[in-house]
């Protein structure tokens, strides 16, 4: 009885590992088919930054939007309204509130940036090491850190659900977390490139760095 009792006990666990493997494997197919099949997309998020000691210490909400390859849109609008915007060869940073904007070469500053895994075209597993996190309240939870060591956060966690990132958790060198809920996505039609492109507005200083 003993020998059966140890045979359905090892069977059990065996099927607990492969359950864990299944769902890692479904899991960053998830991510992977996400950033492969979905080549534009836009929707809305909220967001809330949580200090080190659990603190929220800044809310915000808006839109979002991205066209394949380094093409995206990240506009808060409330409560202090900022827009990022990159139209493949330059990111914008834009303060309205400040009246100025800061221009970049995008080079590979999206390669080392959580957008990597949401909005750039690598494959995700050369520019981060991926494991799984398991599944809560029916979400896969992956978590990414970055190879490169220039980067300003330390790692990111997914919850993808239905093929696609509905949460977005980052944990940056300060030991804060900026958290991310990304819903009503859209991929009705594909923004033109001249949505992407940054005019500013009369009035606004503009910073162009190197």
């Amino acid at each position: 009885m003993r020998v059966v009792y140890a045979l359905i006990k090892l069977a059990l666990v065996a099927g607990f590992l492969m359950v864990d493997q299944l769902a890692m494997a479904n899991s960053l197919d998830e991510l992977k088919a996400f950033s492969k099949d979905k080549q534009f997309a836009e929707g809305q998020f909220e967001q809330e930054v949580v200090s080190n000691s659990g603190k929220v210490k800044e809310k915000g909400k808006g839109v979002f939007a991205f066209s394949r390859p380094g093409k995206f849109m990240w506009n808060i609008q409330k409560p202090y309204p900022q827009l990022i915007l990159a139209d493949g060869k330059n990111v914008v940073s834009y303060d309205k509130d400040l009246a100025q904007a800061s221009i970049r070469p995008l080079g590979k500053a999206i390669d080392s940036s959580p957008a990597a895994l949401l909005f750039g075209n690598k494959a995700i597993d050369a520019l981060f090491n991926i494991t799984d996190q398991g599944t809560e309240d029916g979400k896969s939870w992956l978590l990414a850190k970055p190879k490169g060591n220039e980067t300003l956060f330390e790692s990111i966690r997914i919850a993808m659900q239905n093929g696609l990132p509905v949460e977005v958790r980052i944990n940056d060198a300060m030991g804060q977390t900026t958290r991310l809920k990304l819903t009503d996505w859209k991929f009705d039609k594909r923004k033109p490139d001249a949505f992407f492109e940054f005019t500013p507005p009369p009035g606004v200083d503009v910073i162009q760095a190197k």
